[in-house]
């Protein structure tokens, strides 16, 4: 423990025995006058030393209270501190949903939205994104360890898909129903659906990817494999691209994917994995695969001054509540 201020608790030392020498040194003593007849009589009475053993005993415990009060005031007001190593473990994983917003995709999306609720409010540490693509890619999270925002925006997709598709939340409102198409679709006459953009796009949204080779970074990827047009890049490609910067990707397809096959072993390139919602639990096994892939623990420590004026400030309460007493008890 250190005091910031230590020259006030010197100071109030040397009040404290400034005050302790002159009350000590003080005394009243008998010098002129003629005592009383009789006087010694009393001294002998038990009930008058009972009175004077009580005197003396407050006159003592008064000044003791009252220099120790000034002396642990000082000492408050010196502002003692204690520093403290906090240390932290952070697991140092990226992890990107990537989703196909086609409106066919709307129950298997909203299962998984569901689900990730829980699996966010475990993390610690880990950075956590969205992005959605349909014609085009939109990132709707960055990479981010604010685990309250990433729940926000997972109710605000939850919301905008509800309000449209096959279930037509009536609640919903037309701005509710447009946020996830927003910046998705395109007027070129391409197709929509490609996904292989959508892959590559959330690729390169993870930051650092050739300056911090080493770190966990995996893609849980949603998509019905149903390619609608002429795409930048082929899915394969864009799995190769992921072996390549070693970020394994996680697929979940519903039951009606296309081209199944192809589409799995082109995820399982990256050493991810392939699940299917004709599996009833896939959606939970995909993620407990997610949670226990690849994590690297981080220690960060780091110190801080705490105040610690608690046992001062009780033990000065004690010290001022006995003066108090004392002095009442001693008519002060």
């Amino acid at each position: 423990m250190e005091l910031t201020y230590p020259y006030i608790l010197y100071g109030g030392a040397i009040l404290a025995a400034i005050l302790t020498i002159f009350t000590v040194g003080k005394s009243k003593k008998y010098k002129t006058g003629s005592k009383n007849a009789g006087i010694d009589i009393i001294d002998d009475i038990p009930h008058y030393r009972l009175l004077m053993i009580e005197y003396w005993t407050l006159r003592v415990v008064a000044v003791i209270t009252l220099v120790a009060s000034i002396l642990l005031s000082s000492f408050i007001a010196a502002k003692p501190v204690k520093v403290r190593t906090v240390t932290n473990e952070l697991h140092n994983r990226d992890i990107y949903i990537c989703m196909d917003v086609s409106t066919s995709l709307d129950g298997v999306n909203l299962e998984l939205l569901s689900k990730l609720r829980t699996m966010v409010s475990k993390l610690k540490g880990e950075r956590f994104g969205i992005s959605i693509f349909n014609a085009r890619s939109v990132m709707i999270v960055p990479l981010t360890d604010d685990y309250e925002y990433v729940l926000d925006q997972i109710d605000i997709l939850e919301t905008s898909i509800k309000a449209g598709g096959e279930l037509k939340d009536p609640n919903a409102t037309y701005e509710d129903y447009g946020y996830r198409f927003s910046g998705v679709l395109a007027n070129d006459g391409r197709g929509s659906s490609f996904m292989g953009d959508g892959l590559a796009s959330c690729l390169y949204f993870f930051p650092d990817l050739q300056e911090e080779p080493d770190r966990s970074r995996l893609i849980v990827f949603v998509t019905d494999n149903d390619l609608n047009g002429e795409p930048i890049i082929e899915l394969e490609d864009a799995c190769r691209l992921c072996e390549y910067y070693g970020v394994k990707v996680f697929a979940l397809a519903p039951e009606f994917v296309k081209k199944e096959d192809e589409f799995s072993s082109s995820v399982t390139l990256t050493g991810g994995g392939y699940y299917n919602t004709r599996d009833t639990k896939a959606i939970t096994n995909m993620l407990a695969d997610v949670q226990k892939t690849d994590v690297n623990s981080t220690v960060i420590s780091h110190s801080a001054q705490v105040d610690v004026p608690e046992v001062a400030v009780i033990a000065l309460i004690c010290c001022l509540s006995t003066f108090i007493f004392c002095a009442w008890r001693l008519k002060i």
